[in-house]
């Protein structure tokens, strides 16, 4: 046992808020830090993996709200992808703004469109705007890229429920060396 372990009692809800902050984190104050290390590494190289493959534009909250409740799973890697996803949604809402094209086709519709009706009738402008920058996610390119960012969030939950029953029971420190057993000797008779 390490020597944190003798006297160390965990907070549960630091371990908690810590696994979901930064994954891994968690499990690092606990003592578990080669466990730690390992989720921080495969978590956030899954989740960026996602992002290298479709872009920021892979958070999108206002399409694929499921799959943005599971990359936001990811702590911080979730709150980075998704300000950098607000960022190019800003600047492409700028320059819709600016299409003649937009411009007459919603001041026609102006009267049949309800704020949800809205979004749905940007999608296509905002959809053209991103293939003509280059930042369009396209299948199969969409999916996977998605589902590596989502996935590493369910992943970062699992661990932050790792975090909280090591808290619970108390456990911290590295835990006992997985070698080979020993049997104990059968005790002889006199």
């Amino acid at each position: 046992m390490s020597p944190r372990a003798k006297g160390f009692r965990p907070v549960t809800v630091v371990a908690v808020f810590l696994a979901y902050l930064v994954p891994g984190a968690g499990h690092i104050y606990l003592g578990r830090v080669a466990r730690g290390v390992i989720i921080l590494v495969t978590i956030g190289a899954t989740f960026w993996a996602g992002m290298c493959i479709g872009g920021v534009t892979t958070m999108d909250r206002r399409y694929d709200r499921w799959w943005f409740a599971a990359q936001m799973l990811n702590g911080v890697h979730g709150l980075i992808g998704w300000q950098m996803h607000e960022g190019v949604h800003r600047r492409l809402q700028i320059r819709l703004s600016e299409d003649p094209r937009y411009l007459s086709d919603r001041a026609r519709l102006r009267r049949d469109i309800s704020k949800a009706g809205l979004e749905a009738f940007q999608r296509p402008y905002l959809d053209k705007l991103q293939a003509d920058e280059g930042i369009a996610l396209v299948a199969p390119g969409e999916t996977i890229a998605r589902a590596y960012a989502g996935v590493a969030g369910m992943l970062n939950l699992l661990c932050v429920f790792d975090a909280l029953m090591l808290s619970l029971i108390g456990v911290s420190g590295q835990g006992a060396a997985a070698g080979p057993r020993k049997e104990p000797k059968p005790a002889q008779l006199s």
